[in-house]
């Protein structure tokens, strides 16, 4: 594969004001967290909306998920959950902590006690929410990544949160009898390159079994058609060389002509131009249809449409609908509104839902069919107006165990699983309990998303879910948390729905970028981006990780025990040996000798930083190349390196080309070789500086770095590597980093861990290189509470032929000698439990 030399790209950063509905509840950027989970105590039943709108919960549904109904208080029955949206990335924004307590409308007779035909009813705002832009009166959608679905927690105990009921008594100088509506459509299918957050829907093209045309019909009731419906367009297109376009057309009848400039077809240029368009028509009644036909520009040149918005004046009417949310933006300002719901019947209600979490049912009046109701219009609300009959239904999740991880006590060590391993998770934490005295937490990925997400997989909920542990040691910095380590594989594909055996066991950040090869990365880095100012997007704050972050991206039981059995096996004495004393160091060939030169690099620091250690050096170029019918092969340094590892090196350290399924062009090491190693109990770092060894959020890929790690007994213990596309100067420079701070002991000789030296080496990178995107595709994947088996004692020559070795003197050629020498630690004190060392 090609290499990329020292090329940074900007790219435009797009700059999004969004304005937030004020919720109850909400915290400020520093943060404050309740001291203990709703979910401790009680018994708890989780269930899922699919749709914003009023549910309905009665007796039967009750009973299913197990609840004893007979005599069931109704005052004791409760709902929490924290609505739809996903979790702001940006430390700063103001969120909810642990569940909120949802207000419920409890119908049952008066009695006080649910059953019959009793219910209950709620509003869920759905998994997406529309942002509102109050100067330009206007909505953006925001589609959730993570779920279809909101959950919500239901228990039976204590007093439960009610609707209230709006009790003022304004009156009206308006009357409100139409509202602006919306709607959008966005079909998630592809992700061009198996990388970051943004997937796009329908294909066009004029390839065999594909089309150039997409159709789609709609049936808006009671639309206004004396007012314009405006039409918001995000369309893409891959056409080299030549620009291409997409033609809207309302009812046939052509509306815009949207122009998508061309790509250069580089491959690592952007796949794809991306446009946005916005344009509005009158349209003659409430069925009508959209029409999108892609008009290429290059031979086998593609079309995607993102997704579009509709916005329209609809009346505020019941007619044809059970449900209709509504909002009007004309009537905001210093007004008193009637609003007047037509189509109404007896059991029409109006919910203001400005707050989702509790909503006011407002006071209405039912005049023949039209519904009215009185409040101030001096901000925009959300309301809702429903029927008794056709309302929506629950899903029924089941029981879930009660947790507090809001209680955890101060920890050291946090461990983040996936429920399927979490057995051998547990037993790497006591490992390390025993071992280093290590406090630990374990939490398993459901128990995070219930108490920092509501329940829904956001990847931003493990990021709380540290800072939390994170921002209650700020007046007692020795009960930070020094490692996070997440247990599991993670995926692009945060659904796990899209692509066959997905493994999104354990989130992964993605970048917003989908479409530029160098743009486009994941990387655990945000976890560990824990202070109140600091946000993963923004390019003006240098972000800091304050936890040394590693992952083991096990797929199954399996190879998560191989890997916790090779960290046992790595402290006892059978690792024991002068391979510790050992490093390696690769250089590819060619690039006019790119790589070697970055090799001598860091030799050069190494053996300045740590002269201890012993260096082998297998440079390409060094060595006879030979053809065959594989291509160019290094048969002799293949051979250098496997000896190597076979012998022991606690350091493997590799500069050039590569990929997920080898090294070098001339294939330093690939799966068979890999597969040939015999190195139990010698077990190296790998320093992998080279194009995505290891994906590993990339289900579809089994590469080579991963293998190495978690293939039973024998490759490495843990990898510093890459998972994108990276540049070879950047690489050199976090490369070297490293090196310097993890072979520097400390001034009582002990050396960094895994993790505090990634954290200190890349934080360190971080202020000083301004490739931030390349820093971040070097993750570390291994165990981040492991310290590398350095040797902690020195010797120290006494004599040689019973003369002191401060002493002068000569040794002849063919001279039988004698040293003598003894061991002391780091600090230089005499160990009196060594004997005599001689050496002959």
């Amino acid at each position: 594969m090609p290499y990329f030399f020292n090329i940074f790209r900007l790219g435009v950063k797009k700059i999004v004001f969004l304005i937030l509905a004020a919720f109850p509840g909400l915290v400020p950027a520093q943060r404050t967290y309740k001291s203990t989970s709703v979910l401790a105590s009680g018994t708890w039943y989780k269930i899922a909306a699919k749709d914003a709108g009023v549910y309905k919960i009665d007796v039967a549904f009750l009973s299913s998920l197990g609840i004893n109904t007979a005599g069931l208080n109704s005052g004791s029955i409760r709902l929490f959950g924290n609505g739809g949206g996903m979790l702001p990335e940006a430390n700063s924004t103001p969120r909810l902590d642990d569940l909120e307590e949802n207000a419920i409308m409890v119908v049952d007779g008066g009695d006080g006690v649910l059953s019959g035909a009793d219910y209950i009813l709620f509003f869920s705002s759905g998994p997406d929410v529309w942002l509102k832009d109050s100067v330009n009166k206007r909505f953006t959608h925001k589609k959730n990544l993570y779920s279809d679905k909101v959950y919500y927690y239901l228990s039976i105990g204590g007093t439960g949160k009610r609707i209230s009921i709006d009790q003022n008594n304004l009156i009206p100088n308006i009357s409100v009898t139409s509202f602006d509506d919306r709607l959008f459509h966005e079909l998630d299918t592809v992700n061009f390159l198996s990388s970051g957050k943004e997937w796009f829907g329908e294909e066009f093209s004029n390839m065999p079994g594909h089309s150039l045309t997409r159709d789609f019909s709609f049936n808006i009731p009671n639309l206004d058609i004396s007012s314009p419906v405006a039409i918001f367009t995000d369309c893409l297109a891959r056409s080299i060389s030549v620009a291409s376009r997409f033609d809207l057309s309302v009812n046939s009848q052509l509306l815009q002509q949207i122009a998508v400039p061309p790509v250069t077809g580089g491959q690592y240029d952007r796949l794809a131009e991306e446009r946005q368009s916005i344009t509005s028509t009158n349209i003659s009644q409430p069925s009508f249809s959209l029409n999108y036909h892609y008009v290429p520009g290059s031979f086998n040149s593609q079309g995607w449409l993102n997704w579009f918005e509709i916005f329209g004046r609809r009346s505020l009417s019941m007619n044809a609908s059970d449900q209709v949310m509504f909002r009007d933006w004309n009537s905001v300002g210093n007004n008193i509104g009637e609003f007047v719901v037509s189509g109404s019947n007896s059991t029409t209600q109006v919910w203001d839902v400005t707050d989702p979490l509790s909503p006011v049912q407002m006071r209405t009046n039912l005049q023949g069919s039209d519904c009215k109701f009185v409040n101030s219009c001096s901000r925009l609300k959300e309301y809702i107006a429903f029927n008794s009959s056709n309302l929506l239904q629950p899903t029924s999740i089941g029981r879930i165990s009660n947790q507090d991880l809001h209680g955890s006590p101060v920890t050291d060590f946090i461990i983040v699983t996936a429920p399927s391993l979490l057995a051998q998770a547990q037993r790497l934490a006591e490992f390390h309990s025993t071992r280093n005295n290590l406090r630990y937490t374990i939490a398993t990925t459901d128990q995070v998303y219930n108490e920092f997400s509501s329940g829904i997989p956001d990847p931003t909920a493990v990021r709380d879910f540290v800072k939390m542990f994170y921002d209650r040691s700020k007046n007692n910095p020795a009960d930070q948390p020094k490692y996070l380590l997440l247990f599991g594989d993670a995926s692009f594909d945060y659904r796990r729905d899209r692509i066959r055996n997905n493994t999104n066991f354990v989130p992964a950040y993605e970048t917003s970028n989908s479409l530029d090869p160098l743009g486009s990365y994941t990387s655990d880095d945000f976890f560990g981006f824990l202070d109140d100012n600091e946000d993963v997007n923004s390019s003006i704050v240098i972000n800091q990780l304050d936890v040394g972050i590693g992952r083991i991206p096990a797929k199954n039981i399996d190879e998560a025990k191989n890997y916790v059995d090779k960290v046992e096996a790595y402290y006892r004495k059978e690792s024991l040996g002068p391979w510790r004393n050992n490093q390696l160091f690769i250089a590819d060939d060619e690039d006019f000798n790119l790589h070697l030169q970055d090799a001598e690099l860091l030799t050069a620091t190494s053996q300045a930083t740590a002269p201890v250690f012993d260096i082998t050096k297998v440079y390409l170029d060094a060595f006879k190349q030979e053809s065959g019918a594989g291509g160019s092969r290094y048969p002799q340094a293949n051979q250098a390196i496997n000896n190597q590892v076979y012998n022991g090196t606690l350091i493997w350290n590799y500069s050039g080309h590569g990929g997920s399924n080898r090294l070098a062009e001339e294939v330093v090491i690939d799966q068979d070789i890999v597969n040939s190693w015999n190195n139990p109990s010698k077990l190296p770092l790998f320093i992998t500086a080279t194009c995505d060894f290891a994906p590993y959020d990339n289900p579809v890929v089994n590469s080579l770095g991963e293998n190495i790690l978690l293939r039973p007994n024998t490759g490495g213990i843990a990898l510093l590597t890459t998972t994108r596309v990276v540049f070879s100067f950047s690489n050199r420079i976090i490369n070297n980093n490293y090196l310097q701070f993890a072979l520097q002991p400390d001034t009582t000789g002990s050396y960094r861990s895994l993790g505090e030296s990634i954290k200190v080496a890349k934080n360190y990178t971080y202020q000083t290189s301004g490739d931030i995107a390349n820093n971040r595709k070097f993750t570390l994947l291994g165990d981040p509470a492991l310290t590398l088996a350095y040797p902690t004692l020195k010797i120290r020559t006494t004599k040689v032929n019973d003369i002191p070795a401060a002493q002068t003197d000569t040794i002849r050629a063919t001279e039988k000698v004698v040293i003598e020498g003894e061991v002391a630690d780091q600090q230089g004190n005499l160990l009196p439990s060594f004997c005599k060392l001689l050496i002959r």
